[in-house]
């Protein structure tokens, strides 16, 4: 099974990202091998990325920790003014930019012998996050009750590929947009990929 899964996850990194079913392909076909030997829960990030394309919104433990670093944030920046650029918990950066995901599905698919070399590259990233951002578009991460404090939704999307590149030649760009609790009041920050 294990070398069937292998075989498969090569044959998608070796075509270009096109649509967003090959990404939830890529993903299924990934978080598949890493629970069936029993790693999938070392790769937190990747884990919450994945459950995040499949479920329409996320309220587990991982989404709960995220939200609290949202939260965090509107803590510090209700105290001093800070921007979210300023406030540097790695966590919550690594998370933004998306590299924890891509670095924990490659450190996790490549002791099992799938060739995650396409994964770091930028020609393939770029269009997989693209695409990613597609599926989870309409997926927030949702607070429970007792932890809304601040922030009780986080959500994103992938700005236009020819708009991304009108203002940042060669990037991709994520638009992240968190909701403030009891108020329709939303903020937003951006991540170049």
């Amino acid at each position: 099974m294990r070398e069937d899964i292998v075989e498969k996850l090569n044959r998608e990194f070796d075509e270009p990202i096109r649509n967003e079913r090959q990404v939830v392909y890529i993903l299924v076909e990934a978080r598949k091998l890493l629970e069936q030997e029993g790693v999938l829960e070392t790769f937190s990030d990747f884990k919450l990325c994945s459950d995040w394309a499949v479920h329409p919104k996320l309220r587990g433990p991982a989404a709960q920790q995220m939200l609290g670093y949202f939260n965090a944030y509107e803590i510090e920046h209700a105290k001093s003014g800070v921007t979210l650029q300023q406030f540097q918990p790695k966590p919550l950066q690594d998370f933004l930019s998306l590299k924890s995901f891509r670095d924990e599905m490659m450190a996790g698919l490549s002791s099992y012998g799938v060739d995650v070399g396409r994964i770091s590259t930028d020609g393939f990233w770029q269009p997989f996050v693209q695409c990613y951002m597609g599926v989870i578009r309409d997926c927030p991460l949702e607070a429970w009750e007792q932890n809304a404090t601040h922030v009780s939704h986080v959500s994103a999307l992938a700005w236009p590929e020819e708009m991304a590149n009108q203002i940042f030649p060669g990037k991709r760009v994520v638009q992240w947009r968190w909701k403030l609790t009891g108020t329709k009041e939303e903020k937003d920050a951006c991540a170049l990929i």
